[in-house]
């Protein structure tokens, strides 16, 4: 999926009715990962949806969006979500 098919899709599964709050613990995650690989940071998005999911897309490593939904972020604890990023 390209990086703005994915950012359309996260648009559209965020409802202004229902807005996500920004996920502090989830973006400190990506930054530190980002780092310790010595990329750039990529856009980080949290979208809508009950599923456990998670997606990264872009067109290098330095254009990057990474995605996760808010069913992975309830059900999921701290160290698995490092985990499933890639720590």
């Amino acid at each position: 999926m390209s990086k703005w098919s994915a950012k359309r899709m996260v648009a559209r599964r965020s409802s202004p009715r229902r807005p996500i709050r920004p996920n502090a613990g989830w973006f400190e995650t990506v930054r530190r990962q980002a780092q310790a690989a010595g990329i750039g940071m990529p856009e980080v998005a949290i979208y809508d949806a009950p599923d456990v999911n998670a997606f990264a897309t872009g067109w290098n490593k330095n254009d990057a969006l990474v995605a996760v939904s808010t069913g992975l972020l309830h059900n999921m604890g701290r160290d698995e979500t490092e985990a499933g990023a890639g720590t």
